[in-house]
């Protein structure tokens, strides 16, 4: 059964085709369109958070446990399907469509428990992790967030899932419902405080945010519903019949994983690291980061949705020539892109940020606050485009040790920083970090792709 493909109407599809001229950049574009319909919805939720909550403390703690569980999620996926996406590219090159699926069905259950024992194990250390993460929150604060702890678990079931069943899609090139489907989690939190009107608080956001997830889920699980064969024979083979390419998936995830670990641990310091600060820091980090967020849903996600299956064909072809130049051209292109827009995001901070967010309890203390953070962070833009784009090569060259040295050297230099430059600069000197280790992190994984492609260029 061929794969899914929602049809664009006609006349945006041959707009589409005729300014892109390549497959690849048409998805680029079309990612890149619905990311941007995506940030309008998150940005309509995220302003009237803000003028509801301001930087109190029902945001602090729900953003500081929402950061926990969104790095787990991120955690897992950049285990089992990053190291899947490769391996299902190419069982579909050499064992077809039908095996490549049954591989792909596979992976998600594994993927599934995963996810199960990471909430469970998160569930057994909720106190402790609370108690060691917020130092500078009041106790009635810390049993808040250990509160909605608890509440968001389904969150991280749900959105863990997601993350893979997208990957999936991605592999198949079919970027539509994958980019779009994400949607109902800002929306689900949109109609979630549209329902509680004037009494919103942070269990409000968790309603939003579960409910949101599960919808996204549901999705994604009919859309490979319709696509899969429905054949209880097929079905029956799939649970029974272990394909070999799996356990190469299985065995490839840990080095990704604990790269995830280290990747993804850059946020959760931040935020704890934020805490350790005056009332209200988690949040105007928070606020900062969204605001970078915009630019880089519209550049480095996209480009890596849309670039990845191509990179794995590439790498499963053979095509060194082809990948190093398309690392290039796409990186070049990109980071082009985006300059304008960071310098944009730096030289009218606080303008951005009031027509943002300064309404209701947010007022112009809160802008002048997080307009000063903004100047620093969004210079992480370029360097973290550039590092996303060359992640994604590593990935599909299956150079995982060598990126798990960076991660971890990365996660060293991050602390580090935020250490020395939280003393002087407060909040600003953890975005200020985070640009610093950006830009070696970009360059070092930039470095280790050419030299894994020169090596397998003298291999032939």
């Amino acid at each position: 059964m061929p794969a899914i493909r929602i049809a664009l109407p006609s006349p945006l599809r041959a707009l589409l085709a005729k300014g892109a001229g390549s497959a690849m950049v048409s998805g680029f574009l079309l990612v890149a369109m619905l990311t941007v319909v995506g940030k309008i919805v998150s940005f309509a939720k995220d302003a009237v958070v803000a003028a509801k909550l301001g930087t109190a403390d029902d945001l602090d703690a729900f953003m500081l446990v929402f950061g926990f569980f969104s790095f787990a999620a991120t955690v897992l996926a950049g285990g089992l399907p990053e190291s899947f996406v490769p391996a299902y590219a190419e069982w579909r090159e050499r064992r077809g469509q039908r095996r490549a699926d049954r591989l792909g069905v596979q992976a998600a259950v594994w993927h599934f428990a995963a996810l199960l024992a990471c909430g469970i194990g998160l569930t057994l250390v909720a106190s402790s992790l609370i108690a060691w993460a917020t130092p500078g929150f009041s106790p009635a604060k810390q049993a808040l967030a250990l509160r909605l702890q608890t509440g968001l678990l389904p969150f991280l079931l749900c959105f863990g899932m997601a993350h893979h069943l997208s990957a999936w899609l991605r592999a198949g090139k079919s970027f539509l419902l994958a980019a779009s489907a994400p949607l109902l989690v800002p929306l689900g939190i949109v109609i979630a405080l549209l329902v509680a009107g004037d009494s919103v608080n942070a269990w409000t956001l968790v309603a939003g945010t579960v409910w949101g997830s599960v919808a996204h889920l549901l999705v994604l699980i009919i859309a490979h519903a319709r696509r899969l064969p429905r054949s209880l024979v097929w079905w029956r083979c799939c649970l029974r019949h272990w394909e070999p390419g799996l356990s190469r998936v299985l065995r490839n995830a840990a080095p990704f994983l604990l790269g995830g670990v280290a990747f993804g641990s850059a946020a959760v310091v931040d935020q704890t690291m934020a805490a350790w600060l005056s009332a209200g820091s988690v949040a105007v980090l928070g606020y900062s980061d969204k605001l970078c967020a915009v630019v880089l849903a519209v550049t480095a996600g996209p480009a890596a949705d849309v670039l990845f299956p191509h990179f794995s064909e590439l790498v499963a072809r053979r095509d060194w020539t082809g990948l190093r130049r398309r690392l290039f051209t796409s990186a070049g292109l990109i980071v082009g892109a985006a300059l304008p827009m960071t310098l944009f995001l730096c030289l009218f901070a606080p303008w951005i940020v009031a027509i943002m967010f300064e309404r209701g309890a947010f007022g112009p203390q809160d802008t002048q606050r997080v307009a000063e953070v903004l100047r620093f962070a969004a210079f992480q833009i370029p360097f973290y485009i550039l590092g996303t784009v060359a992640a994604r090569v590593a990935v599909s060259l299956q150079a995982a040790r060598l990126m798990l040295t960076i991660a971890f050297s990365a996660l060293v230099l991050n602390a580090t920083l935020n250490w020395l430059l939280m003393g002087p600069l407060g909040i600003a000197g953890i975005a200020l970090s985070t640009v610093i280790v950006h830009l070696i992190s970009a360059f070092a994984t930039c470095g280790v792709c050419l030299a894994v492609i020169r090596r397998k260029e003298a291999l032939g």
